[in-house]
């Protein structure tokens, strides 16, 4: 029942929003409320109209409707020409939400409520934590943009079909009912972007606000920058009277920005000072450890993911630990008990002797951290990278900068767009390169995957950047696909043909090569070349 709720109680407005202005000195009591006109006369108490929600369509005529169906008060931000009661509001986004929640009897009151917002880091951090919470606390909810359990259920009973669709402010809210519902101890929630800029959760009050990064999102304006660092603000204000912000100290804008807002917190940190810090011991394929110490206890913490910027996630959810108070020893159990993040530098292990990883990074800065975090590990990088849409010239070239100076070789893919265009945006891409004429241009992203798998030699790396997780589509026979499936498929093949290819490439060596004559070395065959031979779509 998107944008509605029943009727479960009944909300004064002038209690809700003592600073609105009202059009009568009555109470206004409302029981359900909605943003698009729908009749109302199932309702007990009086209907409440949003206004404003949409800007593609006029506010009077929909008000004018609304009423017409029995819509008894409206909420606006204007002043509008209709018979009913009207409650003004400075933002109705940010009232709606508040609506919701208040109807539902504010369910974020019942149930301990951590928020992850911020511009980078968010999915995995929210999963670290609710990993944590649920190791100590045995059940915990989580809405992220890879998924949420409980599954939010529709009005005929069926599983929403993505956390995206349930981001709205009504959606959120019956999830938290659900949640609550569930007994789950805790529910944390990822504040994705379109959360901010829709106020969404603006109905809810948090126990602790986790902010991994405040860097600006490198897809957007100046102004939609702006925008969103004024809604990180206004949901630190949603912070229960106990709350506080757990905040990364390594951020330097981030930590600047606590500083000059004088907000509660406690940071997290591997390079700068604070409350809870980490302290790089080794790293490996698949492995890595860290010391932590957070307040008088010191406990190694060893993980599976790789990279500083995951050691500075989990330091996250060692932090929220800390805060609730819970012994350290707990803490690094839960968060160690998370093996992966699916497309958040995934491993793709299949017997191979190279490493595989996968992850969504689709724009300069997360590309950049992505190769930064398999650096270390040594060997050669291939990174097959995915054209990024959304940006103009210059953001790809400077896509194209990081993979010229992060990556051994590149594999220049495109699936998003038609062929002209695709075309037009790779040229971008390229435009940025060091080297234009190293990059491997093959568009079908099936044939960079395996091309890039079985020319890698043992010890080398390869990174499938761009989509993480999602589905896309094969140029070739246009079936659904995504990059950790076909990895897969192509590493299991490759381990089945090893045998047979090494027996036949001995056999060939043997008969060209006498055996009293060293042989040469012979250079490999340029990968472009394989790519335009075999793979051109």
């Amino acid at each position: 029942m998107a944008g509605s709720s029943r009727a479960v109680t009944s909300v004064s407005l002038r209690k809700l929003f003592p600073q609105a202005v009202f059009t009568t000195a009555e109470e206004l009591t409302v029981g359900s409320c909605s943003r698009v006109p729908r009749a109302a006369k199932q309702y007990n108490e009086g209907h409440l109209f949003v206004a404003g929600m949409d800007p593609r369509s006029m506010d009077d005529d929909k008000a004018t409707l609304a009423v017409e169906k029995g819509a008894t008060v409206i909420l606006t931000e204007r002043l509008l020409p209709v018979s009913v009661p009207q409650c003004l509001v400075e933002d109705v986004r940010v009232a709606y939400a508040k609506v919701q929640h208040a109807l539902a009897k504010n369910p974020s009151e019942k149930i301990l409520t951590i928020g992850v917002l911020g511009t980078h880091g968010k999915t995995t951090t929210a999963l670290m934590v609710a990993s944590m919470m649920k190791r100590i606390g045995g059940s915990v909810a989580y809405h992220t943009s890879l998924g949420m359990k409980p599954e939010l259920q529709t009005k005929d009973g069926l599983a929403v079909s993505s956390p995206e669709s349930a981001s709205s402010s009504g959606a959120l809210t019956r999830w938290l009912q659900q949640a609550a519902k569930s007994k789950a101890p805790a529910a944390v929630i990822e504040v994705t972007e379109s959360m901010l800029l829709e106020r969404s959760a603006s109905g809810m009050t948090f126990d602790v606000l986790v902010i991994p990064s405040l860097r600006k999102p490198q897809r957007v304006s100046k102004q939609v920058a702006a925008t969103i660092e004024n809604a990180i603000e206004q949901t630190v204000s949603q912070l229960k009277g106990h709350g506080l912000v757990v905040y990364n100290a390594d951020d330097a804008r981030l930590n600047r920005w606590i500083n000059r807002h004088q907000i509660p917190a406690i940071g997290y940190a591997i390079d700068a000072d604070a409350q809870v810090r980490g302290k790089r011991i080794s790293r490996m394929h698949g492995s890595q450890t860290m010391m932590v110490t957070a307040g008088r206890s010191l406990m190694p913490l060893t993980t599976p993911f790789s990279g500083d910027h995951n050691l500075r996630n989990l330091l996250a959810a060692v932090a929220v630990g800390h805060a609730f108070g819970l012994d350290l020893f707990e803490v690094i159990g839960g968060v160690e008990s998370l093996k992966s993040v699916p497309g958040r530098m995934q491993s793709i292990n299949c017997g191979q002797s190279f490493h595989v990883a996968v992850d969504a990074a689709d724009q300069p800065d997360r590309l950049a951290v992505a190769l930064h975090a398999l650096a270390p590990l040594g060997g050669p990088i291939t990174c097959v990278a995915e054209t990024p849409e959304g940006m103009n010239a210059e953001q790809r070239a400077a896509y194209g900068r990081v993979l010229s100076k992060a990556a051994s070789r590149v594999i220049l893919t495109q699936s998003h767009q038609s062929t002209t265009t695709g075309q037009k945006a790779m040229w971008e891409v390229i435009d940025g390169c060091d080297n234009p004429a190293s990059v491997h241009v093959v568009p079908d992203r099936a044939a960079a995957i395996e091309l890039a798998l079985r020319s890698a030699q043992p010890g080398e790396q390869v990174l499938l950047a761009g989509w993480g997780i999602q589905n896309w589509t094969n140029g070739r026979d246009k079936s659904v696909c995504n990059d950790v499936k076909l990895a897969e498929k192509i590493l299991y093949a490759m381990n089945s043909e090893e045998p047979v290819a090494i027996q036949a490439a001995a056999q060939l060596a043997s008969k060209a090569t006498p055996a009293n004559k060293p042989v040469a070395a012979s250079p490999t065959t340029p990968i472009n070349s394989i790519g335009l031979k075999m793979f051109r779509p």
